[in-house]
């Protein structure tokens, strides 16, 4: 008699944990890199400042950051400045997303002189932040792996008393039954 109401509760809990893990995983749009690199870049109002020169992913395969194009005069001069994931937004330009037709304009949160401080992308950039991102990478590895451990077992006793529990309640209905 216990067994079948384990596993109806196991079967619940399962349940209810794939059903919070997709909702998670909700799509937020589809967007392609190769569109996105070049597309027009506008500060906070509204003037075209510059264009994306390239566009860096993190470890998770995130975009971390794009590289932006200013200042460029008939394909001459300008700088490339790092614009870092939360100070920019993009958007379609037509206003649709639809197949092989899709074209971005990104928006900065900033003004021109603004954008003039973000930082320059080089090699010492580069190396700052990649070390830095795989820092944080580690640090949230080793993070993980531990609330995993502490998970597993939290929910391996909690598992093992629901067990007892109903094996003992199942024990008290059939002495009750007899």
């Amino acid at each position: 008699m216990s067994k079948p109401i384990i596993r109806a509760m196991g079967v619940s809990l399962l349940a209810g944990g794939m059903a919070m893990s997709l909702s998670a995983f909700a799509a937020e749009g589809l967007y392609t890199m190769d569109e996105l690199k070049d597309a027009d870049v506008f500060d906070s109002t509204g003037e075209e400042i510059g264009e994306v020169e390239d566009i860096l992913m993190s470890n998770d395969m995130s975009v971390h950051s794009l590289v932006i194009q200013t200042g460029e005069i008939l394909g001459l001069g300008g700088n490339e400045v790092v614009a870092e994931r939360g100070t920019f937004t993009v958007v379609t330009e037509s206003g649709n997303a639809d197949f092989g037709g899709v074209e971005y304009e990104v928006h900065m949160e900033m003004t021109q002189d603004e954008l003039k401080k973000l930082p320059e992308y080089n090699e010492d950039w580069w190396n700052q932040t990649s070390q830095s991102l795989q820092q944080a990478w580690e640090n949230t590895r080793e993070v993980s792996e531990s609330a995993w451990e502490n998970t597993k077992q939290a929910s391996s006793s909690a598992w093992y008393n629901v067990k007892q529990g109903v094996e003992e309640m199942g024990d008290e209905v059939e002495q009750a039954t007899e």
